[in-house]
């Protein structure tokens, strides 16, 4: 447990073990271009971050298109969208052929944001195997012609994961797709994944979190539909050669008329992510970015639904704040947090979590935690250097 102390106008942290880091966490002090050149290694990486909504649980098993009277009406004859699991799930994979954004202006009122994220690791190919078990043995309009090929039977090696897929997708809230698109990630054409300034390539790695639901208004596919917590480590082509550990996270309720019975539109968007960091204690200095990109209105009565926010943390009313440490040996080692601009009030909450000193490898890791709570988004850039 971390007990952060004000002492000399900075906070004191205190160390929670001392082991040997992990061999993932050390995917931390790689290069760029080498995440970047290996997909496995990249999801490894993105796995590391944790994220949750407070609203987890799904109410209902299903639920249907809502235009007009037509949703209710296809939804006797089996088109809705069906719960893989009852309970909101993560999943990290790799962009197949670059994000899917509509033109503009959209269609009703669905003008979603489109991944088809392929998983590269053990972890994630068994959570989706599942998914299309399902859709092999339904076999919904006789899609499927031979059942004794990809996707059909169990991928052992990667040779054919292409063919495995999950798809995720959410419709943004309207007000804010033009400040998405601009300041976060492609919302409609022409933009797209390569041409977007924080991801630059149609085959990123990204972590979601949301409904694993199985899609019966097709062919009964898996989906994370909707994603409410999207997140990226940043490896865009141009900025190979930064040594920052710069990340991109974003916090979103469905803005479609889909999923009211999941989804309410007046509930607040109330979550938490955890952003691993290492700190090379070679330095003096870890310093610490936050800029805050798109946001609507700060919930602050709703931040008491997070249980999990410890009650040494903070808000997140400041533009630079200094952390030191109580430990022997790490006197003279700060941490500088800075953030774009204050957020006053108790909307947000950080705080630092699971530090880990190796003294062997000279090398402190943890999580930076941002507890969440708005009407109806928040996304942000993080850096660490």
């Amino acid at each position: 447990m971390l007990l952060p102390i004000l002492c000399f106008g900075q906070e004191q942290l205190s160390i929670s073990s001392f082991d040997k880091t992990p061999d993932k966490w050390l995917l931390l002090k790689q290069s760029r271009q080498y995440i970047s050149d290996n997909d496995s290694l990249n999801e490894h990486l993105v796995d590391l971050v944790k994220a949750f909504s407070v609203d987890s649980v799904l109410p209902s098993k299903s639920q249907r298109h809502r235009v007009a009277e037509a949703g209710w009406i296809i939804s006797i004859f089996g088109y809705k969208w069906k719960a893989l699991s009852m309970t909101k799930q993560k999943f990290v994979g790799t962009e197949r052929d670059g994000i899917r954004v509509p033109s503009w202006p959209p269609h009703f009122t669905e003008y979603d944001v489109n991944f088809n994220l392929i998983p590269h690791t053990r972890k994630y190919i068994d959570f989706l195997w599942p998914g299309y078990v399902q859709k092999c043995e339904k076999n919904r309009f006789k899609r499927i012609k031979n059942l004794d090929e990809p996707p059909c039977i169990y991928p052992k090696t990667l040779e054919n994961i292409d063919k495995y897929r999950l798809h995720c997708e959410i419709t943004p809230p309207l007000d804010y797709v033009f400040m998405l698109n601009s300041k976060f990630y492609p919302c409609h054409r022409p933009n797209s994944s390569k041409e977007h300034h924080n991801i630059g390539t149609d085959h990123a790695t990204f972590g979601m979190y949301g409904a694993f639901v199985a899609d019966y208004n097709h062919t009964g596919g898996p989906e994370l539909h909707p994603y409410e917590w999207i997140w990226w480590y940043d490896t865009h082509p141009d900025r190979l050669q930064e040594k920052m550990q710069t990340w991109f996270l974003g916090f979103m309720k469905e803005g479609s008329n889909r999923f009211r019975g999941w989804y309410p539109k007046k509930r607040p968007q109330v979550g938490q992510i955890s952003v691993p960091f290492i700190f090379n204690l070679q330095n003096d200095t870890l310093n610490i970015t936050l800029e805050h990109l798109v946001h609507d209105t700060f919930i602050p009565d709703a931040i008491v639904k997070l249980e999990s926010v410890p009650s040494n943390a903070s808000t997140l009313n400041f533009s630079t704040r200094h952390y030191a440490f109580q430990d022997n040996g790490l006197e003279k080692k700060v941490i500088v947090f800075q953030t774009s601009n204050p957020i006053s009030g108790e909307s947000m909450k950080t705080w630092f979590s699971d530090l880990n000193w190796d003294k062997e490898n000279n090398l402190l890791t943890g999580y930076l935690n941002l507890g969440v709570s708005v009407a109806n988004l928040y996304n942000a850039k993080l850096s660490f250097e």
